[in-house]
């Protein structure tokens, strides 16, 4: 749209850049401010629906890493064309690919969730994974993902059209009802022998036993996918405790050394405060032997002043 006008599309993918828990409050106002200026793109606002958490990340993903995201759809293209084809080396190497892949498209909505400051539980994270597994398998679930507009994440499918009823099958399409409507001889002539009729069945049970082994390796490529996930997780977490445990050691010797030191520099201080209490004790006595010295010395004068002065008197005049 021209100027400064509100745009849908821009407005829907600030939207659902956004952490879920912001979602409602930031669309409320965009749809209250356009309420009177354009009450119809007011009321499209209104009614987008807030992503869970998984696909929130999603989204990140298609909006931040649109070139991952790109080499995701390309890889399920491949991987859908491989499997048709029934190439058998290819597949294998595609379905590596597409497990490192995933891996890290799945690490990479882990690491923009938790720098937006709401990181993923194990659950959304399996979600995420599970998105980007239905992404390479459904073109559909492929477009809505590169959309970045998703408000739930994606189930992956075994393979579109595969086994769906009404889907078509080798043999049912125009040209097949085109040659039910020609004579009856060119019809015969037409049949399938018995060998090209076996061999067709054999093809056919061949491509089913290879789109249930891939799906089955997808599966287990899944799983394993999330057990080294949650391993990881659980190895961080245990590293972290470690880390800690390992601080709170150091900060506990740290204090014992520093009250072992104040231990030792108190009794250093207690031995001297003894020996200046026994020195003043000593001094103590010490002036005492000296006071009872002087003062029997003070009682032996008195005395010889006393039987002086009485001599002085017996004595004639």
């Amino acid at each position: 749209m021209a100027g400064n006008e509100p745009d849908f599309d821009a407005i829907a993918d600030e939207l659902h850049t956004l952490a879920p828990q912001d979602f409602t409050t930031a669309r409320n106002r965009h749809a209250d401010a356009l309420k009177k200026t354009d009450p119809q793109l007011a009321k499209q606002v209104r009614a987008l629906r807030r992503p869970t958490q998984a696909a929130w990340a999603a989204n990140l993903l298609a909006h931040r890493h649109g070139d991952l995201v790109g080499q995701l759809l390309d890889l399920g293209q491949a991987l859908r064309d491989a499997q048709e084809h029934l190439a058998g080396e290819q597949l294998r190497t595609l379905t590596e690919q597409r497990r490192q892949l995933v891996r890290a498209l799945t690490g990479q909505a882990e690491r923009d969730a938790a720098e937006a400051g709401h990181p993923l539980g194990a659950d959304a994270v399996a979600e995420v994974d599970r998105t980007l597994g239905a992404a390479l398998a459904d073109p559909d679930a492929a477009r809505a993902l590169a959309a970045g507009r998703l408000t739930a994440p994606l189930d992956p499918v075994l393979w579109p059209g595969a086994g769906k009823p009404g889907s078509r099958k080798p043999g049912t399409g125009a040209a097949t009802k085109k040659a039910a409507g020609t004579s009856p001889a060119s019809a015969r002539d037409s049949r399938p022998t018995k060998a090209q009729a076996a061999a067709e069945r054999r093809r056919r049970r061949e491509q089913e036993q290879a789109r249930k082994a891939l799906a089955g390796a997808e599966q287990a490529a899944d799983k394993a996918d999330t057990r080294a996930a949650e391993a990881s997780r659980a190895l961080d977490e245990a590293e972290s405790a470690r880390r800690r445990a390992e601080t709170e050691a150091e900060q506990a010797r740290a204090a014992l050394a520093e009250a072992q030191d104040r231990e030792a520099l108190a009794r250093e201080r207690l031995t001297r405060a003894e020996k200046q209490a026994r020195s003043a004790e000593d001094a103590a006595r010490t002036a005492d032997d000296r006071a009872a010295k002087a003062h029997e010395g003070v009682q032996e004068a008195a005395e010889r002043l006393r039987v002086s002065q009485s001599d002085d008197d017996q004595q004639p005049g």
